[in-house]
């Protein structure tokens, strides 16, 4: 996601911290009820009996690009209930490094902080309790948040990819035998500094250091975001390849990117534009959603592998005065289910693309009501 509000807030209170060698878990109660973990089979993402899975979902956006720890007013146990009952399955459950980690100036290597654990913890409860599952993905990493480009510590220091590497290997190793976790969706819009394969050996390392410790879980490798600042594909869309048994790709869509990051104020070009959907003479239609994601389901299918849309949605200028958002995202909604591709929606609760609005405790009077009735309307049927 391209959102780049990054202010440092002091959350969480005074945390508990636990010792650890670097990838080693704290003790958690295991769970009793039957295992059904989710694994790759060819295109598809299956349950235990070989069944599709139905992953269909939001992201919770957990104010990682406030840099608070325990996002505690973000949202609570009803929430998941609420997007279960739109029809939704999975949440993608965006994580900050210093929620486990703390913040920078007060890390050490191999401690894990307790309050962090258990507010993941606590979320994995809630959404077991509403039938949910969560995707856990890395939204913001040791060096930075990486969508706007700004995170190039992480590609250019080997001590943070190290933390990086143990980070992802405590949490598999806590969750290992946690069927309400789908998996770990490695690193959010990786931005390298000079070429994509140094996303590719770093998603290989984290990948492996992971299957030292959970062999249960999917992992998820997003395609790369961006390199030394630039935007432009290369011919395999900048999606990389690791080995690893149970493994998924995912990409991002925010087509038409006019229409759909219209006034954005952190992009400088879209400060104070506004555009209408649909417009045929810019192919912004459904026709053109459909051409626009056809290289990405064409590569998904050319490689034999799974793909996860992870991230699409529109700002809330896109859904006012006429401008056509509801419309968009009812052709979008079309266009991902034709492709039969798991998504999540970005995003629950944020005050740009939120479902529900703002960026402080939650008020769930304050939503984007028509594009909830649609969701509620298109996935309970299908």
């Amino acid at each position: 996601m391209t959102i780049d509000r990054r202010h440092l807030i002091a959350g969480g209170g005074a945390a508990a911290a636990v010792a650890l060698s670097p990838g080693v878990s704290a003790s958690r109660t295991p769970q009793t009820q039957p295992r059904n973990f989710l694994r790759a089979s060819g295109q598809r993402i299956v349950e235990g009996d070989g069944t599709t899975a139905r992953l269909q979902g939001v992201a919770f956006g957990n104010r990682v690009w406030n840099d608070e720890r325990i996002p505690v007013l973000h949202h609570g146990p009803d929430d998941f209930k609420r997007l279960a009952d739109m029809g939704m399955t999975l949440v993608r459950f965006y994580l900050n490094h210093i929620t486990l980690e703390g913040a920078e100036a007060s890390w050490q290597q191999g401690v894990y902080l307790d309050d962090g654990w258990e507010w993941i913890d606590r979320n994995i409860e809630w959404a077991r309790a509403a039938g949910v599952r969560l995707s856990l993905n890395l939204h913001v990493p040791p060096g930075g948040f990486q969508s706007m480009g700004a995170g190039g510590a992480l590609w250019d220091t080997p001590a943070l990819q190290d933390r990086t590497v143990a980070l992802w290997r405590a949490i598999a190793a806590r969750y290992v035998d946690e069927p309400t976790i789908i998996g770990y969706d490695l690193i959010n819009e990786p931005g390298v500094t000079r070429d994509t394969a140094q996303w590719q050996q770093l998603a290989q390392r984290i990948a492996r250091a992971i299957r030292e410790v959970d062999r249960n879980h999917l992992v998820i490798v997003e395609r790369v975001n961006s390199v030394g600042g630039r935007w432009d594909n290369n011919a395999e869309l900048n999606f990389v390849k690791i080995e690893d048994p149970n493994l998924v790709y995912t990409f991002h869509n925010y087509d038409p990117f006019e229409f759909t990051h219209q006034d954005a104020s952190w992009v400088r070009e879209r400060v104070g534009q506004y555009r209408t959907y649909p417009a045929p003479e810019k192919h912004w239609d459904k026709a053109g959603l459909r051409e626009m994601m056809r290289p990405f389901v064409e590569w998904g299918r050319r490689n034999d592998v799974p793909l996860y849309l992870g991230e699409w949605g529109a700002i809330h200028h896109a859904f006012e005065h006429g401008r056509g958002g509801l419309i968009w995202a009812a052709d979008m909604i079309d266009v991902i289910l034709e492709a039969g591709l798991p998504f999540t929606y970005h995003v629950w609760h944020e005050s740009n693309f939120g479902l529900y609005r703002g960026d402080g405790p939650i008020d769930h009077r304050d939503c984007n009501q028509p594009l909830i009735d649609l969701f509620k309307q298109r996935l309970t049927r299908t």
